[in-house]
């Protein structure tokens, strides 16, 4: 472990609209997810800070003096936009000018930070963890350590950290189980006494757990986790993308309102043409199992509302036996008459469910949830062609850029004159740094977990646009309970196995997935009657050279040495 410091330069009633859709859509039997994390009978922890109300610790918003037509009046300081009310930085995610409300200070606010620092570990996951094996296939841990300390460097020294240095500390995971991840959180906790863990495992939420009943926050922790474990445990975990009852909500409008009670006209199979889809569902599942309580309780729900699921099958993350458990998962959905498949799992396992379908002679309709790197063209193209050319639904991800044109990329360059040391993963390890340091900036000098969750909540919904998803925190009429979740907002996909074009690591090749109405994003709601036109072109995008006209945000002049 070896700390490092970032120095910032001185200063001069969604249930009354979307109740019976969300019935139905956990009727889909998808509730348990990739890396569920908590049981149905957990209760919070003692650590939990409720939310709600408003802070007045909270430092002063370029809205707040806008909305007391006293601008004028308060030193922003110089990398204050007045004509955005926001920070310098050319991202339309960068966050509004603040400066200290008077009479609060800093100094020694919580657990890792002091007057001077705040102390954060850049969490490493173990070398036998799922995120490990696909991070190791893009950038050396050298490369990805480097884009983090970077990343944290350029946002200090333009986002506000209220006099103090980010310090921080790189942490090896000892192993990808509970057991070593329970140890690893502990040992942030109290050995190295963080305020914060950038990361955790992969596939084990007990690190995530473990921190927040200490009172330590977690940001990008677990691949994916459901809504109930960020409420169970708030203020402490954050994340990026949606959680699967959040996206299960724009799920419903394809599911119910374009697919349910229709012909699968979308199968591979010609002669499930003519027949009324027959949905089955396919996820992750750990052992002991999390939610078949809920599901089977949701799923009668759902059946009262004309949504069924024939078959619902789960499996767990063991790579050496996915092969054999996805043959007989396909042996069962093919038996049962499946005609549309609901996947939602990791990103690996679909390689030996389309290759055992096609081995099989089964060739139904694939629908994307969006979990996990699903809908992505780089793992669409590792998946049997012949079945993925059937794959369509939805995806929380921008619609692509050339990896250069990408925010983390583009923001490295202007700020150091240089591409991140590591081009392929330089955008999977800015979300969570992004959302830790909005957090910083919008708490205050006083930071701890309730001001650093009150500042996020009163950051603006920013973004929306196809290369740039609407995030936003707090409540905000989008989702039935307090939002611990960057992005909003998903778009139409499907997949097209004859384009060709450049995947999400820059890699030339065939098989693109492609954005309908030009990467258009729906709120939850948003989608809800819209015609099925997967598979039709017109309209559709790949991909977009440069920002859109209209997108792009402003410009400043770079800081990079030379400039």
């Amino acid at each position: 472990m070896t700390p490092r410091s970032a120095t910032p330069p001185p200063r001069p009633s969604l249930l009354a609209r979307f109740g019976p859709l969300t019935a139905i859509l956990v009727a889909i039997g998808l509730i348990a997810v990739l890396a569920s994390t908590g049981r149905d009978d957990e209760v919070a922890t003692d650590t939990t800070i409720e939310a709600g109300g408003t802070n007045d610790r909270l430092p002063i918003y370029w809205a707040d003096a806008e909305a007391d037509e006293t601008t004028t009046g308060v030193d922003w300081g110089s990398k204050c936009d007045p004509d955005t009310g926001r920070v310098q930085v050319p991202s339309v995610y960068a966050p509004p000018c603040a400066v200290a409300r008077p009479g609060i200070e800093g100094g020694a606010t919580y657990q890792g930070v002091t007057a001077d620092t705040v102390k954060v570990v850049l969490y490493q996951p173990a070398d036998d963890d799922l995120s490990a094996v696909l991070q190791a296939q893009a950038d050396s841990a050298e490369d990805r350590i480097a884009n983090e300390e970077a990343m944290i460097q350029m946002l200090a020294a333009r986002y506000e950290t209220w006099g103090r240095t980010i310090e921080t500390v790189i942490l090896k995971g000892r192993g990808s189980d509970e057991t070593n991840a329970r140890a690893d959180a502990v040992k942030v906790a109290t050995e190295i006494g963080a305020f914060a863990s950038i990361g955790s495992p992969g596939q084990e939420s007990a690190y995530a757990e473990e921190l927040a009943s200490r009172g330590v926050l977690c940001v990008g922790c677990g691949l994916s986790v459901p809504d109930t474990t960020f409420q169970k445990f708030a203020p402490y975990l954050w994340g990026n993308l949606q959680t699967p009852e959040q996206y299960l909500l724009t799920m419903g409008d394809v599911v119910i309102g374009q697919l349910n009670g229709k012909p699968a006209i979308h199968a591979g199979d010609p002669a499930m043409h003519d027949k009324k889809r027959v949905f089955g569902a396919v996820n992750f599942e750990q052992d002991p199992p999390v939610f078949t309580g809920t599901a089977n309780m949701v799923a009668e729900r759902g059946k009262a509302l004309g949504y069924e699921s024939k078959v619902r099958i789960t499996y767990q993350l063991v790579i050496a036996e996915l092969a054999e458990k996805a043959r007989s998962i396909i042996t069962q959905l093919k038996k049962e008459g499946v005609t549309t498949v609901i996947f939602l799992g990791d990103p690996i396992m679909p390689i030996y469910l389309t290759q055992a379908a096609t081995d099989q002679d089964y060739y139904p309709e694939w629908v994307i949830t969006g979990t996990v790197l699903t809908d992505t063209t780089a793992m669409g193209r590792r998946y049997d062609q012949t079945q993925w050319a059937h794959a369509f639904g939805i995806s929380s991800l921008p619609a692509r850029l050339p990896l250069e044109q990408g925010e983390s990329y583009r923001l490295h360059d202007w700020f150091y004159g240089t591409p991140p040391p590591g081009t392929k993963t330089a955008g999977l390890v800015y979300e969570p740094i992004r959302v830790f340091m909005l957090g910083v900036h919008m708490a205050g000098p006083d930071l701890t977990p309730e001001t650093f969750r009150d500042g996020l909540f009163a950051y603006p919904p920013s973004g929306g646009t196809p290369t740039a998803p609407q995030i936003s925190f707090g409540d905000h009429g989008y989702f039935d309970a307090p939002d611990f979740q960057a992005v909003d907002d998903m778009q139409l996909i499907w997949w097209d196995a004859e384009a060709t074009g450049k995947d999400e690591q820059g890699i030339d090749g065939t098989g693109m997935m492609r954005f309908m109405d030009g990467g258009r994003r729906y709120l939850p709601g948003g989608a809800e009657g819209l015609d099925d036109r997967y598979f039709d072109e017109a309209g559709t995008v790949i991909g977009y050279p440069e920002e859109p006209p209209g997108e792009a945000p402003p410009q400043y002049p770079s800081p990079a040495p030379g400039n």
